[in-house]
């Protein structure tokens, strides 16, 4: 799994190529090409970490919200709230019920209708430092702390902080699946590797259809050595979701490393089949030929093998 981009020195204005972009974020390029199509992203050479921000935020809200309504509520809010600049960089978006919300000045806003949900809390670094268990009120909504968390994690510096809105978000909602899910990926990033296990597997309490838990549960599994746990997530996370060629590259690549090309093979032609325009896709076909090859012997007869 990428790692997250660091927080580049005073002054620094690091780019990243295209490529390189996609692969710290954990985004395939035909996923990206069709960001593009949809008119969701605009297409770029090389990308800021305000970009690499953005790029995390729609993989996010790609996994939770229909592409149908991601489409029509980003296209909405750009026509309703023209000011308020780029809702993937500028505003607090989250999923609820499949769709698309947005935070409008303090007041949370279905994207699509314009539609005004509860009111925000105050969206202040303090709130979230003075916040106590004993000081949560009834109408304190879960979805606030969610959107307010999302919001910090635009700022690489407010990651910590992100953190702690999260777990408040969950102190009000413990079956708040995308909070746990975003909560592991921030605990992933800074290597904490159990704590972030220890949400995935919530999500997956949660949510067992989730399937980007099962695949994030595979990668922390995979990072801490677990292969054979790995493998299990990754196949459960291919299931769930056929079409998900992230899970089939990975599952691969689980599988050459467990010493099983045979297993492999089908998932890198799957991986290839969903994604065979990228870069990550040259690498893919070498490893299925070698995979295929290594089979091929396994055929020969011992007698004959040179």
């Amino acid at each position: 799994m990428p790692q997250a981009p660091q927080s580049p020195p005073p002054g620094a204005a690091r780019e990243f190529p295209r490529l390189q972009a996609l692969r710290v974020v954990g985004v395939t390029p035909r996923r990206l090409r069709q960001w593009e199509r949809d008119g969701l992203i605009p297409a770029k050479r090389a990308y800021g970490y305000a970009d690499l921000v953005t790029l995390r935020r729609l993989r996010q809200l790609s996994g939770e919200v229909g592409a149908r309504d991601l489409r029509m509520g980003l296209k909405a809010l750009r026509q309703w709230a023209p000011g308020a600049g780029d809702p993937l960089a500028g505003m607090g978006l989250f999923a609820d019920r499949r769709r698309l919300v947005a935070n409008i000045a303090g007041q949370p806003v279905e994207a699509a209708s314009g539609q005004m949900r509860l009111p925000l809390l105050p969206a202040s670094p303090a709130t979230v430092t003075a916040f106590r268990p004993r000081d949560v009120q009834p109408s304190a909504a879960a979805e606030d702390w969610f959107t307010y968390a999302v919001s910090l994690e635009e700022q690489v510096e407010n990651r910590d902080l992100a953190a702690e809105a999260y777990m408040r978000c969950l102190q009000l909602d413990p079956r708040h699946a995308s909070a746990m899910i975003n909560l592991g990926t921030l605990r992933y990033h800074q290597g904490h590797f159990a704590a972030a296990e220890q949400c995935y597997r919530g999500a997956i309490g949660v949510d067992p259809g989730y399937a980007l838990a099962h695949f994030d549960l595979g990668n922390v599994l995979d990072e801490t050595g677990r292969l054979r746990e790995a493998i299990t997530a990754y196949v459960t996370a291919c299931g769930l979701a056929p079409d998900y060629a992230d899970a089939h590259y990975n599952l691969a690549l689980a599988y050459e490393k467990a010493g099983q090309h045979r297993r492999a093979i089908a998932h890198w032609q799957r991986y290839l089949r969903l994604d065979g325009g990228s870069a990550w896709a040259q690498h893919a076909r070498n490893q299925l030929q070698r995979a295929l090859a290594q089979e091929r012997l396994k055929l020969v007869p011992a007698g004959k093998q040179r």
